[in-house]
């Protein structure tokens, strides 16, 4: 599939989105070692401790959602067409929601049900 100038460019923006939610989650994962290492002088503290911990896995769980859209784009930019029905995707749909998983029609079939 040869992608238009447009199609690059919004991967490319994709493609940084991606490494950017990478290092977020490396980071948050070895901000996580580090904290399970730690010793608490109270309860207060490790309470504290545990309210963080389930804050950055509620952020890791995210971001790897956000993740997974992001990769799911790209693949349907390399390929050129939607997974679920294999339409071809337009360059104007593809600028406005490049995350978007499901054609025009398709959607408005979705919502309809």
């Amino acid at each position: 599939m040869v992608l238009g100038r447009e199609a690059i460019k919004i991967r490319g923006q994709l493609a940084l989105n991606q490494q950017e939610l990478l290092n977020i989650i490396q980071t948050n994962q070895s901000t996580e070692r580090k904290t399970s290492e730690s010793n608490f002088s109270n309860e207060i503290d490790m309470a504290s401790d545990l309210e963080g911990r389930e804050m950055m896995f509620q952020l890791t769980s995210r971001d790897r959602g956000e993740l997974k859209r992001i990769q799911d784009a790209i693949y349907k930019i390399d390929h050129g067409v939607y997974e679920s029905c294999s339409k071809k995707i337009s360059a104007k749909r593809l600028k406005i929601l490049p995350l978007s998983t499901l054609c025009i029609q398709c959607k408005e079939a979705m919502e309809q049900a």
